[in-house]
């Protein structure tokens, strides 16, 4: 009886706590909202779902990518995709991510909002190289007609830290490597060529 006794308090002040946190933050049905945005967009670039993605997009998205291109609508958001990792002249061969929150989104008025995060992704490329890659996220929501939709995303990395220029600088150490035997090797023939001919 006394273990149950408590077990019910216990669960009351769970209960309690849980409604107070709600009720302290008036956001809470914006965030949960934007939560299932944010799974969506990962599952979509996960599966090249792009028809789940647009519905999320505002028509006039925009959207930056780790190389550099931008994208204005969602009819280019998808078409960037495609031509990224469909075809002949695919870049990208096999993709998967994984997306988290760093911290609540911040709201700017009733119907703007700005979030944050990272991201772990896996990328296969078709040149043969694989990498992971930690990347950043910006994204800014507007509420329209009382739906959350992305107005635009940013992806971003470290320039001065990624697998690619890890890969560029092991590139060029094997490089510089051939470069130094090469001149070994040419530097002994012509010795051995002149010493023949003295």
């Amino acid at each position: 009886m006394k273990h149950f006794l408590m077990s019910t308090v216990l669960t009351s002040l769970m209960l309690v706590s849980s409604l107070a946190g709600a009720e302290t933050d008036p956001r809470a049905a914006d965030r949960a909202e934007m939560r299932a945005i944010l799974a969506d967009v990962a599952k979509a670039l996960n599966e090249g779902d792009y028809a789940l993605m647009k519905k999320h997009l505002h028509p006039q998205v925009v959207i930056t990518y780790y190389n550099a291109e931008v994208t204005r609508t969602p009819a280019e958001m998808e078409a960037y995709f495609r031509r990224m990792t469909d075809g002949d002249d695919a870049v990208v061969v096999g993709f998967h991510t994984t997306a988290n929150v760093s911290a609540p989104a911040i709201f700017h008025g009733d119907n703007t909002a700005i979030a944050w995060g990272t991201t772990r992704e896996n990328y296969k490329l078709a040149s043969g190289l694989e990498f992971d890659l930690n990347g950043l996220w910006t994204v800014t929501l507007r509420r329209d007609n009382g739906q959350w939709k992305i107005v635009a995303l940013h992806f971003s990395s470290n320039l001065f830290d990624n697998p690619i220029l890890d890969n560029a600088r092991s590139f060029t150490w094997i490089t510089g490597a051939v470069a130094f035997i090469s001149g070994l090797i040419i530097a002994f023939v012509v010795m051995r060529v002149m010493r023949k001919k003295a």
